[in-house]
């Protein structure tokens, strides 16, 4: 699938989009800006699934004169429009379409950001299809990695975990959206993205920035990956051991680095999750050399707590 960051702050909205386009197979075939400004009014339309769905709602956008005016009455023509084309079966391989609008409300003053998806499993459970969905009610921030409890961990160490070291007031597109777009392009797409495509790395190309504020769009390219059309996308690991020694940050003072990712290691706890034994980890600690993650006192403790099934996170 292609990546899509929407993080829209109380005065900008910034829209983050990779490169590549790829076929049914994966294979992929260019690059090319994945975000559409749109001349009638302050803003941009871009997405995910079939391509079918950004093409079409920006010809649709151009024909209002305002964002506003565009989200009030859009919805229906682009409901129509898609069922449409999959009876003329005008899309091929998925037909899943996944549509953001940014923009500038001149009604409100601000920038707002919505997403409208076609009907399909992936859909949230409360979530009616084809109707424009605020992100407001996410903190004004979207982006469709799901990232597991232990790469969470890997973005704090970058400084870059959302919630933790950014809002979507403080976000820095450099600092912040780099490490976001790299994590992104390590996971391999889902099962949206079709059978052809699941499994494969089709993130690349390079990272693409827009910004929408009272003044306009503006857009450029911040970061570049080394990748060409007809070979495979293959992602640089992550150099764990460039990145700071802290710990996750909702486990407190009582877990240092050493004594976390020494667990991580050994599998006490589950990387991706971050659950474990309490029995497990005390044995663990009460074998570890003296100076390894805990002083004798605070293995002590970790001991009697797992008697009492009390160890968890602090």
């Amino acid at each position: 699938m292609s990546a899509v960051n929407v993080i829209c702050g109380s005065r900008r909205a910034c829209v983050l989009t990779d490169a590549s386009l790829y076929d049914a197979t994966g294979t992929i075939v260019g690059f090319e800006l994945k975000a559409y400004a749109v001349e009638s009014w302050t803003g941009v339309v871009t997405g995910r699934g079939n391509w079918w769905g950004p093409t079409f709602v920006l010809a649709l956008a151009e024909t209002f004169a305002s964002f506003d005016e565009f989200l009030t009455r859009s919805a229906a023509a682009i409901e129509r429009g898609h069922r449409e084309a999959i009876e003329a079966g005008e899309l091929a391989g998925q037909t899943l379409i996944e549509v953001h609008a940014v923009g500038w409300s001149k009604r409100r003053d601000r920038p707002e950001a919505y997403v409208l998806r076609s009907p399909s499993a992936f859909l949230d459970a409360d979530e009616p299809p084809y109707v424009w969905r605020s992100l407001e009610d996410e903190d004004g921030i979207f982006h469709h990695a799901h990232l597991n409890a232990g790469e969470l961990w890997q973005m704090h160490r970058q400084g870059a975990e959302e919630g933790v070291d950014w809002t979507a007031d403080t976000f820095d597109p450099v600092r912040h959206g780099i490490p976001l777009m790299e994590a992104q392009r390590r996971q391999a797409a889902d099962a949206m993205a079709g059978p052809g495509v699941a499994g494969k790395h089709v993130i690349g190309g390079a990272l693409w920035l827009t910004v929408i504020d009272r003044e306009g769009v503006r857009q450029g390219v911040i970061h570049e990956w080394p990748d060409r059309g007809g070979d495979p996308i293959q992602p640089a690991p992550l150099e764990e051991a460039c990145l700071p020694k802290v710990a996750p940050s909702g486990f407190g003072a009582a877990w240092p680095f050493e004594r976390f990712d020494r667990a991580v290691r050994t599998g006490v706890i589950d990387f991706a999750t971050f659950d474990f034994d309490p029995a497990a980890l005390a044995r663990l600690e009460a074998t570890a050399p003296t100076g390894a993650g805990l002083s004798r006192q605070q293995r002590r403790a970790a001991k009697a707590l797992a008697r009492k099934g009390g160890l968890a996170r602090v």
